[in-house]
């Protein structure tokens, strides 16, 4: 049976930004959803676990957190935790900033900060032109939110956020390459191939996207292949050996163990396990 998970759209209530507490969770239930626009968690203090795209991300005191538009994602426990959401519609984000984002998703989307960063500041500036007719205009919103965006990307890649606009060949190499896994993953899954269809050699690909992500390129194609396969686990009836074919393997034993290294669990293990996950309640 095909399970539904529910999208959320304009949560923001016709308003390109929302800034909400954290305790607004508190009194309603969380279920598995995602979203049509960025969200961004400031958490002061507390405790916080979510899930994004079926992986588990704990933030323990002061930290920050987002999502990307399309996310699956669900709160799963909150405790004496204060701080703020931040909604922001995907248009508003400049576009050096979304490319920042989409690299960091699945790997960095988190970061612990210090109860005294800087980032703090900025919700107590919202509610406050948010109650000033003079303020609450537009344009002061975007500006603050822009400055929001930029602050959390810096901390949680660690880059100053003039540097994605700056980082030339490597960052536009990486950026690239992960367009193009999106588009071929299915085919494609050999780093010379990638390397091919951006006229570099495999070598060059490969420190190019681990000197901007970390991590080597074979990491990231792999990541794409496990994410789709856990996609269609959770979303689908499909069994283990028509996931294997629809995601280009040949061999659903070959699939199998590869899933399996990659994620720790089997893919029944997986199917299990998240079963019940739209039922989940905090």
């Amino acid at each position: 049976m095909k399970q539904v998970i529910p999208s959320h759209h304009n949560q923001l209530e016709n308003s390109a930004v929302r800034l909400m507490p954290l305790s607004i969770f508190h009194e309603k239930q969380a279920e598995v959803h995602r979203d049509d626009h960025y969200m961004f968690i400031l958490q002061q203090k507390g405790d916080f676990v979510m899930e994004i795209d079926f992986n588990r991300i704990v933030l323990k005191g002061p930290s920050l957190c987002f999502t990307g538009p399309g996310q699956i994602h669900q709160y799963i426990h909150q405790k004496d935790n204060e701080g703020w959401f931040l909604f922001v519609e995907a248009e508003l984000v400049p576009e050096a900033y979304r490319e920042a984002l989409d690299l960091h998703q699945w790997l960095h989307q988190s970061s612990a900060v210090t109860e005294n960063d800087i980032i703090f500041d900025l919700p107590p500036l919202f509610e406050k032109a948010e109650k000033d007719p003079v303020l609450h205009i537009p344009s002061i919103m975007r500006s603050l939110a822009e400055s929001a965006v930029g602050i959390i990307i810096s901390r949680i890649s660690g880059t100053e956020t003039e540097g994605f606009h700056q980082q030339g060949q490597r960052y536009s190499i990486t950026r690239q390459f992960k367009k193009l896994i999106t588009e071929h993953f299915i085919t494609v899954k050999q780093v010379q191939q990638y390397a091919e269809f951006l006229n570099i050699t495999p070598l060059y690909l490969n420190e190019a996207v681990k000197d901007v992500t970390g991590y080597p390129a074979s990491f990231w194609i792999q990541q794409k292949v496990l994410w789709e396969a856990r996609h269609l686990l959770f979303y689908t009836s499909m069994d283990v050996k028509q996931i294997a074919f629809e995601l280009g393997y040949d061999d659903p034993v070959y699939f199998s163990r590869f899933f399996k290294k990659g994620t720790g669990m089997t893919a029944l293990q997986f199917r299990a396990k998240n079963h019940d996950l739209s039922h989940y309640h905090h």
